[in-house]
């Protein structure tokens, strides 16, 4: 025993101190923390839309636009010309000289060529000088190589005679035609080396300069230096214009007037003009690759040029045009701010945006009477407001699109069609013009530093907010919504024409322009509330006046149900729906949503109507057959199943409350008297200790009525229940009866948690006595039956003053076989 009571006591210990850190750990559950969570959530969400406002702003002047007011620079700006430094670039990476590549290995490979053929010749005749090559030159093909072995070797010792070479031999060797006479000069001459010689020296000297396969590259160089690079070696020189470099025709005839020069007789100069024009090879080409390169690093490395502004100097004055170099110093003076900045805008923001929505919501909540907004209130709100700022964060950019591609519209003028005040109805719709004008009043709040910190815009917003919300209340048909919106676009037109007549900029264009989106703005913000309201009812319970409109007919299936299975309860419910409508109209309360939550506060009871005292037509009183026990637990189980019906019938969060409030906590008092009796026999006659009856089984579980809605509901079901009560209902006795129960309703403590004050309960007694007053009035009592001689004489007897027929069809009629009807009926 002693070791199950340390353990307890360890476990009674651990509990306890656990539960001093749970409040550090927010639940789901957990109001606050909810609550909490709620503003981080929306805070986080304005802050995310409004920060671009203050981080990324836009120039709003085009190049040739003029300034309508001035501008200076915010901070100290090193703003780079980019036109400036592109046109450096560009006439850097123009005046890169072109490249040319000059291969004087070509001059080398031509004249190796000459000697080589000229020495095969040379050793054909005998006239052996130098010994042939053993190896293939590079500079000759193998083919050449081979024939030059084969006509060096023709006449060395030893070797089978041959017949001589002959021109097609020759030709083989050079690589090219030879004409016939040129060909009989080289043989008398006996393939000279002066010949070779000077053909050597004719060929070195066309090369050196350098010859071209074209000049069309060369042309667009023309006033420009070159560069010549040796592809051998590398090195560069610079050619300055004019260039005289020569294509190969132009090569060819060069090389030809000098050979007149140098050559000692015609058929010399004939022979050596030929073979040097003929031997004659492009050295000299252009390197696109090279050139391209050397732009590019010429392009590069010239360094950008840039413009210095110094903070608040004037960038541009009102009046003034915009041109290339304003333009360039708006859009530096307007990019876009650091990173280390937009983290600093973007915090600054969410605590801006905590800060008004929490202060707001405390003043509110503390000052302003019948204000109540639970978590489901907020989180719609919450909803609501970062929906519209969504939407006109998106507009922002569909308007700069817009202004772009048309001339007279501006991006202000898009702005006018935003439907912010469609937030104002729908708050008005659903919570009333108070909270609707506290909505409209943060809802604008952020919208004008969306803008752009505009507060021409934030008043433009909030007067059409407040105009939409005084036009939507009330609101008890779907049309009233469009007639809102229509007259939000009016108010919208108006002070459009007013703030352009004050910024002095009457273009009747534009003016019509802007105020036609203004009305559309207008409009389409009642359609998108007639839109939305039917949605908003679905998703979060509100009861709209439309929808209980709809509720009040009796068309409805639940009123049908209950009309049928509990007739006693549905007339119950109407006279309590008439005497709540009254008693609202006159405390200032919503008469609609009284009238309707009491049609419905008792539909629990169609479950087992024959357990209630008003259903009960001339039949057994069944609880006389139970315990008084079970008796309480019927009675209390029809507020659960009344609250479980609204639910399945989405009757709305109003009407729900209303019901499992309408009892609140009070005491069935008959029950528990019974019980007590039975306690008392059966100690009596059994000699036995029964247990202590517990009170709060003979007590409704709550809550109790938190609106002067369900507290009207209360007072008026206790009331009308007691009035069927009374033998004889005289006005004074009703009277009595009417001030006595709700006394004792007060005292009882049910009425602490409404905002019901002891003059609402003075007007709810008044028009609770006219009513039952009214339905409880005498009739005349009519005479059971005329004479015959009265028959056809004297006064016409009036229809009302007939005494009525018993209804033989009506379940309810007092006769005889009424208990035989009730089982026809199927109610046992």
């Amino acid at each position: 025993m002693d070791k199950d009571k340390k353990e307890l006591e360890k476990t009674r210990l651990k509990k306890k101190k656990t539960a001093w850190w749970n409040p550090l750990w927010c639940s789901v559950e957990n109001r606050i923390c909810n609550r909490t969570l709620l503003l981080g959530a929306i805070s986080l969400a304005i802050a995310f839309l409004v920060t671009p406002s203050f981080t990324v702003s836009s120039n709003q002047y085009q190049l040739g636009e003029i300034a309508d007011q001035n501008i200076k620079a915010v901070k100290d700006l090193l703003i780079e010309d980019e036109p400036a430094t592109q046109k450096k670039r560009e006439e850097a990476a123009s005046h890169s000289p072109m490249v040319y590549d000059l291969d004087l290995r070509v001059a080398d490979q031509s004249i190796e060529r000459l000697r080589s053929v000229f020495q095969a010749m040379r050793n054909h005749r005998g006239e052996r000088e130098v010994p042939f090559p053993q190896k293939e030159s590079t500079f000759l093909g193998a083919y050449s190589y081979a024939e030059l072995q084969r006509l060096s070797n023709m006449n060395l010792p030893g070797a089978s005679p041959a017949a001589p070479p002959d021109k097609s031999d020759f030709e083989t060797l050079v690589g090219f035609s030879v004409p016939a006479d040129v060909f009989q000069n080289l043989k008398e001459e006996g393939f000279s080396k002066a010949m070779e010689n000077k053909l050597a020296s004719l060929l070195r000297g066309a090369y050196e300069e350098g010859i071209l396969v074209n000049k069309a590259s060369l042309m667009q160089a023309q006033g420009e230096s070159l560069v010549l690079r040796d592809t051998a070696t590398g090195r560069e020189r610079i050619s300055t214009p004019p260039h005289a470099f020569p294509d190969m025709e132009e090569a060819r005839r060069l090389v030809k007037m000098e050979a007149l020069n140098r050559g000692e007789s015609v058929r010399e100069m004939m022979t050596l003009s030929f073979l040097a024009s003929q031997l004659l090879r492009p050295n000299l080409s252009f390197n696109l690759e090279e050139t391209e390169l050397r732009r590019e690093r010429a392009y590069t490395e010239v360094r950008p040029t840039y413009i210095q502004v110094k903070q608040n100097e004037m960038l541009v004055r009102e009046g003034q045009r915009v041109g290339p170099a304003e333009l360039l110093k708006l859009n530096a003076n307007f990019q876009k701010t650091s990173i280390e900045k937009q983290v600093l805008a973007f915090f600054t923001m969410f605590f801006f945006a905590a800060i008004c929505l929490w202060v707001t919501h405390r003043v509110a909540h503390h000052h302003i009477p019948n204000l109540r907004l639970d978590y489901q209130d907020l989180l719609f709100l919450g909803i609501l407001m970062a929906f519209l700022l969504l939407l006109g964060r998106s507009s922002m950019a569909f308007a700069g699109m817009i202004a772009e591609n048309h001339l007279l519209l501006t991006d202000r003028a898009v702005i006018y069609a935003i439907p912010f005040s469609a937030g104002a109805m729908l708050a008005c719709i659903f919570f009333g013009v108070t909270i609707a004008l506290i909505f409209s009043l943060l809802l604008t709040l952020f919208a004008g530093l969306l803008f752009g910190k505009d507060f021409g815009l934030f008043l433009y917003f909030l007067i059409g907010s407040f105009v939409a919300a005084h036009a939507v209340s009330p609101c008890r048909n779907r049309m009233i919504p469009i007639r809102a919106g229509a007259l939000v676009g009016c108010a919208s037109v108006l002070l459009i024409v007013l703030h352009t007549a004050l910024t002095d900029q009457f273009v009747w264009s534009q003016v019509f322009l802007s105020a036609m989106l203004g009305f559309s703005g207008g409009l389409f913000a009642g359609i998108l509330v007639t839109g939305l309201t039917p949605l908003a009812e679905m998703i979060f319970g509100y009861n709209t006046d439309i929808k209980l409109l709809e509720l009040a007919t009796m068309d409805q299936p639940l009123m049908q149900e209950l009309m049928v299975q509990a007739p006693g309860t549905y007339h119950h419910s109407i006279i309590v729906g008439n005497m709540v409508e009254a008693a609202a109209k006159s405390i200032g309360a919503n008469s609609l949503l009284a009238k309707v939550a009491a049609y419905y506060h008792d539909i629990g009871k169609i479950k087992k109507p024959l357990y209630f005292i008003e259903n009960q037509f001339d039949c057994e009183n069944r609880h006389e057959k139970l315990a008084p026990s079970m008796s309480s637990l019927i009675l209390i189980s029809h507020v659960k199943e009344g609250v479980e019906l609204a639910k399945q019938h989405r009757l709305g969060r109003d009407i729900v409350d209303i019901i499992s409030q309408h009892h609140g906590k009070s005491f069935i008092s008959f029950f528990y008297k019974k019980a007590l009796e039975a306690r008392e026999r059966t100690k009596n006659t059994k000699g036995l200790d029964p247990p202590p009856i517990n009170m709060d089984d003979y007590r409704y579980p709550g809550p109790k009525p938190q609106t002067r809605e369900a507290g009207l509901v209360m007072l008026a079901d206790v009331v009308e229940a007691a009035c069927r009560s009374l033998t004889d209902p005289t006005p004074a006795r009703i009277q009595g009866m009417v001030n006595r129960l709700i006394n004792n309703i007060f005292s009882d403590g049910q009425l602490d948690e409404c905002e019901l004050t002891l003059k609402d309960l003075h007007h709810i007694a008044k028009h609770f006595n006219q009513i039952l007053s009214t339905i409880h009035h005498k009739r005349i009592e009519y005479p059971s039956g005329a004479s015959n001689d009265a028959k056809g004489k004297g006064d016409v007897p009036d229809s009302n003053h007939r005494e009525p027929k018993a209804d033989k069809d009506k379940p309810g009629a007092l006769r005889k076989d009424g208990k035989t009807d009730l089982k026809r009926l199927g109610i046992h």
